[in-house]
């Protein structure tokens, strides 16, 4: 196989999480929740911009938001509650190494260090980027939650605020504070007002 043959194999394992569904969210109610796919598009939006406001590399950590969840091709999107029953955890860096094993050498590193250098952001080895990354994570699960939550679907304030504690930046938390106080339709309804 060629190097562009191995890519485009990647690209249509990645292309899995077009189509595999948040799963936290159906314990709520949400009947069509977003993909994964979805989320990890906002996740680098607001990695980006968040890491703008603290002076962080944005281009690096959009990138890192826009590949956090691509092992979840392999290992399915599993809600909290699944996540207490496993026995056996396999970290996100594993199954990213898995997955680019046969991709050109230095794609294969970048796209390691990606997930890697994301998952470090748990612990205290993280780098200004990740830790803009995470932010955006976690940011991007409480504006969906404020989304769902304005269509009519009630059982959100968990969500929400089991996200606000786990925002540290100051813009981080700065747009958490927005997210809370702004209707998820203001931005449409201003042209109303124009």
């Amino acid at each position: 196989m060629s190097d562009a043959d191995r890519i485009v194999e990647f690209v249509y394992e990645v292309g899995q999480l077009k189509r595999l569904p948040r799963a936290g969210w159906l314990f709520a109610g949400v009947q069509h929740p977003e993909t994964v796919a979805a989320h990890s598009f906002r996740v680098g939006v607001l990695a980006f911009a968040i890491a703008v406001q603290e002076g962080a590399n944005p281009d690096r950590a959009a990138t890192l938001g826009l590949f956090h969840d691509v092992p979840e091709t392999r290992l399915g999107d599993i809600p909290y509650v699944g996540k207490l029953y496993l026995d056996v955890k396999v970290p996100p860096e594993a199954v990213a190494r898995d997955q680019v094993q046969h991709l050109p050498a230095p794609l294969a590193a970048h796209v390691e260090a990606l997930v890697a250098e994301h998952e470090a952001a748990k612990d205290l080895d993280h780098t200004p980027e990740a830790r803009c990354s995470r932010d955006a994570d976690k940011l991007e699960l409480l504006v969906q939650a404020r989304e769902y939550q304005a269509a009519g679907i009630s059982k959100m304030e968990r969500f929400i605020q089991t996200m606000q504690a786990s925002v540290v930046t100051d813009t981080g938390r700065a747009l958490m504070d927005s997210a809370l106080r702004i209707a998820p339709t203001e931005w449409w309804e201003a042209f109303g007002r124009r």
